[in-house]
């Protein structure tokens, strides 16, 4: 075998193996979107294993840890036969939203985030008794819990280090809690509030005292 054949035999290894990484994390990817297909009220629930996957997918193909389809997906809304679909401009809000607040919290915390729900239309926003100027139908807002082993104090901590938010709300209701956070272009107010029983506290100047307690 002459050297150029050799090397022409080890381009074309080279080209075969890269095909085969690309099928791989491409068949990974589409098996961990489709496990995530969510419980609960309006967003996903998954595994850490899963939710590590999916990261590390959306890390290597577009540089951050959230996708819009993660925040649009709604269980609630699929056994109720609502569209959930959002608009270019709630798109873009949501890719807003993305790039500058919900990734840069995920950097912060430095483990995996689950969202429990993201943008909601608003008949599936009405369904889950959602206030009718909510965030949510605005592609401006996320409710977030931790992965399997994270904390819901972590996610708090980690937004508070972050800081450049519309609204943290650390939100009870029965035995279920998750931290919401906003972010809009222009005018975000960085209050944190606490939510349970119906009743909003402004908690901006003692967050981290009633985080003690929550969390």
């Amino acid at each position: 075998m002459t050297s150029t054949q050799r090397t022409a035999l080890w381009a074309g290894i080279a080209v075969l193996t890269v095909g085969i990484a690309a099928l791989v994390w491409w068949l990974t990817r589409r098996r961990a979107e489709r496990i995530l297909t969510g419980t609960g009220g309006g967003g996903n629930i998954v595994t850490a294993a899963v939710q590590q996957v999916v990261d590390t997918t959306h890390h290597i193909m577009q540089g951050q840890y959230f996708t819009v389809s993660e925040l649009t997906r709604s269980a609630k809304a699929q056994a109720n036969h609502i569209d959930n679909t959002p608009s270019a401009e709630i798109r873009a809000k949501l890719e807003a939203l993305i790039v500058n607040c919900l990734d840069p919290i995920r950097r912060i915390y430095g483990r995996p985030i689950i969202v429990s729900s993201g943008y909601r239309c608003k008949q599936l926003n009405e369904l889950v008794g959602g206030v009718a100027n909510s965030q949510h139908t605005k592609g401006e807002a996320a409710d977030l819990v931790p992965a399997s082993g994270g904390s819901l104090a972590g996610i708090v901590r980690a937004a508070v280090q972050f800081g450049n938010f519309d609204q943290l709300i650390l939100e009870q209701a029965g035995g279920s809690k998750w931290v919401h956070v906003s972010w809009r272009s222009s005018g975000n107010r960085r209050r944190i509030l606490a939510y349970k029983n119906g009743r909003y506290t402004d908690i901006t100047n003692s967050w981290e005292s009633y985080l003690n307690s929550w969390a």
